[in-house]
């Protein structure tokens, strides 16, 4: 099987119209990207919770796909009338042939090399020798596969901070890495903490998996429970709301520590996080940044 692919360059003010425009005249999915991307024109876009959401870029690539039997010729003559007076610009046509999809799509998930220690493996890759520490997670609907710059900010900081019997928090604990590899590191009691409910069956399954001892709870209970660390992966928004339960949570002489930040946004938290803890910043990679704070007053 075989689909048709009609593939648009247009600006942002564009993008919803045409969008809409592809799926009433019978596309079967449209999708949006950067048309820029991949170039140093490319401009990212990060969204805060209860931010609006944007759906375009500058430039934009908007592609509809359709069945294999259907005509350019009638898509496009059926799209002039539905975005008039939008005057569209001339397509680029392909066609995709069917593949073996999963097996394509396993193909992006390689087993990552976090740390000389530490690997992260799909469970269909065949683990590589030389690591003492193998975590086994596939993507799934919760944040954190190991690929992502704050993810592994956190993980460099558990595997080098993490001794013996440390009570850990992994607080917004998505697919469970973090608390995962903390209990892999050594540490004592752990526990994985998120709102979403997503989040806590898949760190339940992973942590299963994995075969480590991990306590998951939902952040919608009352968390009353103080740790030798805090580790919060998550975005400035909420780590700005929950800055006093993360400081209360973490005992007297432990440590927090924070991700999920861009540079430009790392200021403001460690002055706010000032109030309980000497912070300042552990590491950078690519545009993040990862906080550390050892707690005042002990």
């Amino acid at each position: 099987m075989a689909w048709l692919s009609l593939e648009f360059r247009v600006s942002g003010a564009d993008v919803e119209v045409l969008s809409d425009a592809l799926f009433a005249v019978g596309a079967l999915s449209v999708d949006v990207t950067d048309a820029d991307q991949g170039s140093h024109e490319e401009r990212a876009i990060y969204l805060e919770p209860g931010e609006d959401i944007l759906l375009s870029w500058g430039r934009n690539s908007v592609v509809g796909l359709f069945d294999r039997q259907a005509y350019s010729d009638h898509i496009l003559s059926a799209l002039a009338s539905a975005v008039h007076p939008l005057k569209l610009p001339e397509p680029v046509e392909y066609r995709i042939d069917d593949q073996d999809w999963v097996r394509l799509t396993q193909q992006q998930f390689e087993p990552i090399q976090i740390t000389q220690r530490l690997q992260i493996s799909p469970s269909w890759s065949a683990v590589k020798d030389g690591s003492d520490v193998n975590i086994i997670l596939d993507p799934g609907l919760a944040f954190g596969t190991g690929s992502h710059p704050t993810t592994q900010l956190c993980l460099e900081w558990l595997e080098h901070h993490i001794t013996t019997g440390k009570t850990v928090i992994d607080y917004g604990c998505g697919s469970g890495i973090l608390a995962i590899a903390a209990k892999k590191f050594g540490a004592g009691d752990v526990v994985a903490v998120d709102i979403d409910e997503d989040a806590i069956q898949s760190t339940c399954y992973n942590a299963k998996r994995n075969k480590t001892a991990v306590e998951v709870i939902s952040a919608i209970e009352n968390v009353n429970i103080k740790a030798d660390i805090v580790v919060a992966n998550i975005l400035p928004s909420p780590l700005t709301v929950l800055a006093p339960l993360l400081a209360q949570l973490v005992k007297p002489g432990g440590q927090i520590v924070l991700s999920g930040i861009l540079v430009d946004q790392g200021p403001d938290l460690m002055s706010l996080y000032g109030q309980w803890f000497e912070m300042d910043t552990y590491k950078v990679m690519d545009e993040w940044v990862c906080l550390q704070g050892n707690k005042l007053g002990s």
